[in-house]
């Protein structure tokens, strides 16, 4: 665990850019060539790595003009920040992004205990390029103009709001399910039951449980009702009971790769699952009797009049029904990381269509996202121990959007700068906050009018 300095948070960076700079070869496209002569050139590795990470809404010129401080002398013309960008590879960006992002405590135990990690994938819209078939979307009507677009799909704590993993995929041919396989093949925490990993219907799948049971790790999903055929509990109908507003029981089976005869004749026991379907977590569940025996917790949530939720999960007796309603809800934590990393950290502005460059920006602007987030999370610890005025209306939070822009400007100061208390500065950056709303819960209007006439 490192140390939790706002300076040594931010000459992280540096120290991961020092060190990439000093091993070239793992990430320029030619090894041996590129940025020999870096040292008499105006681009430098480290300065044209800092220089994507330090990039906004601007353009390019004047990107190049604020991060060289207006030095005439000392600005590249953008097609030579072009030529140099070109020679490092998008994985350097990835590199950077992960060995920043676990140098630091990025996860929270606040919720029982337990930190909460939901999984959601995101559209990444950038400029119009129609040979990129992959990203990119026709339009029906000839007239109107098509669109690319990559899927971001992300691994988030949600009480942190940081990043713990990324998968970019093709905006056309998106696969959430196997993003969050491959994001959970690369978690691999010391204490793995004491997190939680939430997930909405898209995800719904067999697999999903057993890659999780085979990790150790809880999970919550919603999933479709029962009544749907393709429906996880489609196969515990009968022993749900649907009829009731809510409910929550357990449903328990034998999970299996063989059919034999007494397997066929108690399907309330086991559950045939078949070789050819995409299940490659069960077999390492199962044992020399080919059976894998788990036991499911479901839970049906009124959440409107005419409308409930299905949630499953492997949490004990010990977390209530309104625990996994407040699990769930944290998943929306998920939605609110997504948007402050495009509209706050810059994720919706580009300065190239090229996939690489893509890539590059991408990663760049997450390793910024979570440096911000740690400042800011930093900051928020020192405001809860200022003492409120009793007098005050509304509680009031440390602003992300304006801690990330702040954090930003923080990491872009030159060492022969006026050092700066990054904390307390984003301290004074706040904003009145409503009070926090968990899943709902349908009260029916005759209770409503039975209660008012009792206590009137």
């Amino acid at each position: 665990m490192m140390n939790t300095d706002p300076e040594q948070v931010r000459s992280t960076i540096d120290s991961i850019l020092s060190d990439m700079s000093d091993h070239l070869w793992l990430f320029t496209s030619n090894p041996g060539h590129d940025f020999m002569r870096q040292h008499l050139g105006k681009l430098s590795f480290r300065d044209t790595m800092r220089l994507i990470l330090s990039m906004g809404k601007e353009t390019l010129s004047d990107e190049l003009v604020k991060y060289f401080d207006m030095d005439v002398d000392c600005i590249p013309s953008p097609s030579a920040f072009v030529q140099r960008r070109r020679q490092i590879l998008p994985s350097a960006f990835q590199y950077l992004f992960h060995e920043f992002s676990t140098s630091f405590p990025q996860t929270t135990h606040r919720f029982k205990d337990r930190c909460i990690l939901a999984c959601d994938g995101t559209h990444v819209v950038y400029t119009t390029n129609s040979e990129i078939i992959e990203d990119y979307n026709k339009p029906r009507m000839e007239d109107r103009k098509g669109y690319n677009h990559m899927h971001l799909n992300a691994l988030v704590d949600v009480i942190s709001k940081a990043f713990l993993d990324v998968v970019i995929q093709p905006g056309q041919h998106p696969d959430e399910r196997s993003a969050l396989h491959e994001m959970l093949d690369h978690f691999c925490p010391e204490d793995p039951d004491r997190y939680i990993i939430t997930a909405d219907r898209g995800y719904e799948s067999y697999d999903l449980i057993f890659h999780c049971e085979l990790k150790n790790l809880s999970y919550v999903f919603r999933v479709k009702a029962p009544s749907s055929p393709t429906s996880l509990l489609s196969t515990f109908k009968e022993e749900l009971p649907d009829h009731l507003d809510h409910f929550d029981v357990y449903v328990q089976r034998f999970f299996t790769d063989k059919k034999t005869k007494i397997m066929k004749d108690n399907t309330d026991v086991y559950l045939y699952m078949n070789p050819n379907k995409n299940v490659p977590h069960l077999y390492p569940l199962l044992g020399e009797h080919h059976l894998a025996y788990l036991k499911i917790r479901v839970l049906k949530i009124r959440s409107s009049e005419d409308s409930c939720e299905y949630i499953i999960t492997n949490l004990p007796y010990s977390f209530s029904p309104e625990d996994i309603k407040a699990c769930y809800h944290w998943r929306w934590g998920c939605e609110i990381s997504f948007r402050y990393l495009k509209h706050a950290a810059g994720l919706l502005y580009f300065h190239s269509k090229s996939p690489e460059f893509l890539q590059q920006e991408v990663y760049a602007r997450l390793t910024m996202y979570n440096f911000g987030v740690f400042l800011a999370n930093q900051a928020a610890a020192e405001y809860e121990k200022k003492k409120k005025k009793p007098g005050n209306k509304y509680r009031y939070s440390i602003d992300f959007s304006a801690a990330l822009r702040k954090a930003k400007d923080y990491f872009l100061r030159r060492p022969d700068q006026k050092p700066v208390d990054i904390i307390r500065l984003l301290c004074r950056f706040v904003h009145a906050v409503k009070e926090e709303w968990f899943f709902r819960i349908y009260i029916s209007q005759q209770t409503i009018l039975d209660y008012l006439n009792s206590h009137l």
